[in-house]
């Protein structure tokens, strides 16, 4: 599998996956970086990957276009980067189990939420 990590999230929840043996990057390491678009982010994600975000906007896109094909959509509120990439650490193997069967999951503190 192939991990777009939008800007809100930290770089290191990339590892996450990468240590389960799958392609991720961050939105920094596009060319235009961090100020990356949402639909160019869309564009990299077309064909097979999957975005991980916190911005609503990817959630609103899924539903009306499905666009991105598939998307973690994270939802944890305020919380330190390194707790974020705690929590990633822990449910990326749960992440990826799912993603065999779900297009759209959202990602709390204490669960995860298959939607469809």
């Amino acid at each position: 599998m192939r991990f777009i990590i939008d800007a809100h999230l930290p770089k290191n929840v990339a590892k996450a996956f990468i240590n389960l043996g799958h392609i991720a990057i961050h939105t920094s390491e596009l060319p235009a970086g961090n100020a990356t678009n949402d639909n160019d982010i869309i564009s990299v994600a077309s064909n097979d990957g999957i975005v991980v975000s916190k911005d609503e906007d990817f959630y609103q896109s899924f539903l009306l276009y499905g666009k991105p094909p598939q998307l973690i959509h994270v939802k944890v509120g305020n919380m330190k980067l390194k707790d974020v990439t705690g929590l990633f650490n822990k449910i990326a193997p749960r992440l990826i189990d799912l993603l065999g069967q779900y297009d759209l999951l959202e990602v709390h503190r204490d669960k995860i939420i298959a939607i469809v």
